[in-house]
């Protein structure tokens, strides 16, 4: 995690470069997640897996900014709370568009995760350099898709290095229901073209990983939401797995 953080601030310091930026807007929270799984208890080949599949509490923070010279998210969590200190994890992501002409940019994100429990230390950092495009957005809407090269740190060292390719997006919609102000947001990403490794690891050449969320702002300050959490061959399940998060947060 420490190399994460590392890699993450070099990042942010990346993005204050430009001497003057014009801010655009804003948004930090922090919040409380509760976990429970529905599918995705097997493993590699055929492995049962469910006992690292507990419902679990994790808390965290996030934060991003938009710039005219574009725009940046990130997010820190500690998750298993409601485990013994030596079954919990910990999860950073860093992304960035960097605008090159017009609404398309470069592209980069950092993403690690670690964890120890019973005898089994695991870390694992994603790394991606690509092209992306912010002009798909309106007054209560956004979709932006990016696409790149994927590299990999992981505890297999001969699954480490060229990855393959990564693509996704970030999506959300506002709107109001009786009222009252609601957010659909979606987070997706496509792994393909893996390494021979990582393929055995992941258990397939492809892989998904996203979420659906809806959110209810309760007040100006305090946040409630659920998210449907989906994957497959990913976070070490063979084929198709999904959980349901359920969140109360803060803005700050």
């Amino acid at each position: 995690m420490r190399k994460s953080l590392l890699a993450l601030t070099a990042l942010a310091a990346t993005a204050a470069l430009p001497a003057q930026a014009e801010y655009h807007y804003g948004f930090a929270n922090v919040y409380g997640d509760y976990l429970t799984w529905t599918n995705g208890t097997q493993g590699f080949n055929g492995q049962d897996v469910s006992d690292a599949r507990d419902d679990h509490i994790t808390l965290g923070a996030e934060g991003g900014a938009g710039f005219d010279w574009g725009e940046m998210y990130g997010f820190y969590e500690y998750e298993k709370l409601n485990k013994g200190s030596s079954e919990r994890s910990q999860a950073a992501k860093f992304s960035i568009h960097y605008k090159l002409v017009g609404d398309f940019t470069a592209y980069g994100q950092v993403y690690d995760y670690s964890e120890s429990g019973k005898g089994n230390d695991f870390s694992e950092q994603n790394r991606v350099i690509g092209f992306g495009y912010t002009g798909l957005t309106g007054d209560n809407f956004w979709f932006k898709p990016w696409i790149g090269v994927h590299d990999l740190t992981t505890g297999n060292s001969e699954a480490a290095g060229l990855n393959g390719g990564m693509a996704g997006w970030n999506a959300g919609f506002n709107f109001e229901l009786a009222g009252q102000p609601f957010m659909v947001t979606n987070w997706n990403e496509i792994e393909f073209a893996r390494n021979d490794e990582y393929k055995k690891m992941q258990n397939g050449s492809t892989a998904l990983n996203g979420a659906v969320g809806l959110w209810y702002d309760i007040t100006d300050t305090f946040y409630t939401g659920v998210q449907y959490r989906y994957f497959a061959n990913k976070l070490g399940v063979d084929g198709y797995g999904d959980a349901v998060i359920f969140r109360v947060g803060m803005h700050l």
